[in-house]
């Protein structure tokens, strides 16, 4: 018996040992399940307020460029009320010639962090975007001049250069096959059906819409403007028939001695670009485009503001005047020369407008010269080179982030860089 209650006595003993042993084991449980919970719920919330971060830089960087594109200069504020009003609780904001960075922070008080030391979650985000001109191999060696408003004046802030135009988002789905046809209004409102026939957008009657630039073999502009043309048709203070548009040929680069030669190549033309010019028609471009399939592609027309006569490297005076301000917006970078190969007509590159051709022909049978030559405006006895299309507003062009849109003509768009 007395061996018996020393062994009951023993067995009670490590019981109670036992026992103390499981405290600092539940111990370490509760604190493991309490750092589960943690990462789970205060986890959770860091990877929403990423997403909040991340959301709110996106959408406070495209806001300010979008405002930088359209020339204002209050990018920043509009950017850090874009990222306040998306979830960050901080915003710091960057300017650098047409582009916008935003930093999101995003903080909130921790749920169960707090107990290991963390008072607060904060994550952060960045984002830049830009306003930024066309990516486009296909650069047609036309100037087109940046002319002045509709009613007459200097390069006005509200309007720029913007040339008539038509939508991408109108057009786009007849010249893809998409749909049989577009309704399209002229100035006055008035509706009608139009087709494609091959390349061409025109209607039941094989004319085009008003919208149509007829580029053809020299420098013409319209009546109302001192030239030799009448081509607003339907007296509405609108051109209808854009007959030349005083521009010329350009080499895109200073080791072509044929401008036709560097139709087929990759251009990466920045603004503020010089580019020597050519007198007269040129055949080989015209033979080129067509033999190359450049009827019914979207291209990218250089557009110009000044034209220096001598050389702008050694005629400070001119190249002042290309960026005189007003009417232009203030200019502080530096021009590009690299391209130039004459001493004289060299032109003063701002901007690459979308265009899209819609026929290219050397005898001129094309439906708007056609149509022009119904009306008169052109004697229908001339065989003119020509080129027609449509610049384009809406278009989904590629855009290149290395350059930047210092004037918007209306070909800047406004993109995510990083």
């Amino acid at each position: 018996m007395e061996k018996a209650a020393i062994l009951s006595k023993k067995v009670k003993e490590n019981k109670k040992l036992e026992n103390g042993q499981m405290i600092p084991l539940i111990v370490i449980l509760f604190l493991v399940l309490i750092g589960m919970v943690a990462l789970v719920t205060d986890g959770g919330v860091i990877m929403s307020n990423r997403r909040t971060a991340q959301a709110a830089a996106d959408a406070a960087a495209l806001a300010g460029a979008k405002r930088v594109c359209g020339g204002f200069s209050d990018a920043s504020y509009i950017a850090e009320a874009f990222a306040l009003d998306n979830g960050a609780t901080a915003v710091d904001i960057s300017l650098h010639t047409s582009e916008v960075s935003v930093q999101a922070t995003v903080e909130n008080t921790s749920f169960f962090s707090r107990v290991f030391g963390e008072e607060n979650l904060t994550t952060a985000a960045s984002a830049t975007a830009g306003c930024y001109p066309p990516k486009g191999n296909a650069v047609v060696p036309l100037a087109w001049y940046c002319r002045a408003n509709s009613v007459g004046g200097p390069y006005d802030p509200a309007y720029g250069c913007q040339v008539q135009t038509i939508s991408m988002n109108l057009i786009g789905p007849l010249v893809g096959g998409e749909v049989g046809s577009v309704r399209i209004s002229d100035y006055s409102g008035n509706e009608r059906e139009f087709y494609l026939n091959g390349t061409n957008v025109v209607d039941s009657a094989g004319n085009p819409p008003s919208q149509i630039y007829i580029i053809m073999d020299s420098d013409k502009v319209c009546l109302e403007d001192g030239g030799e043309y009448q081509c607003d048709i339907d007296n509405d203070g609108k051109h209808d028939l854009q007959l030349g548009g005083n521009r010329g040929w350009l080499y895109l680069s200073a080791d072509t001695s044929n401008i036709a030669d560097s139709l087929n190549e990759t251009h990466n033309l920045p603004a503020h670009i010089w580019l020597s010019g050519k007198p007269g028609v040129t055949s080989s471009v015209f033979i080129k485009m067509t033999s190359w399939g450049f009827e019914g592609q979207v291209v990218l027309v250089p557009v110009y503001n000044h034209i220096c006569d001598g050389d702008p490297r050694t005629d400070a005076a001119c190249v002042n005047a290309a960026h005189a301000s007003p009417p232009w917006p203030h200019f502080t970078g530096s021009d590009n020369f690299d391209e130039i190969r004459s001493k004289n007509d060299n032109y003063h590159i701002i901007a690459f407008e979308p265009f899209y051709i819609t026929c290219i022909d050397k005898n001129g049978n094309c439906p708007g010269l056609n149509y022009a030559k119904d009306l008169n405006i052109v004697d229908k006895k001339d065989k003119i080179p020509v080129i027609e299309g449509f610049f384009l507003s809406d278009v989904k062009l590629t855009p290149d982030s290395t350059q930047s849109c210092s004037i918007n003509l209306g070909n800047c768009q406004v993109s995510l860089s990083e």
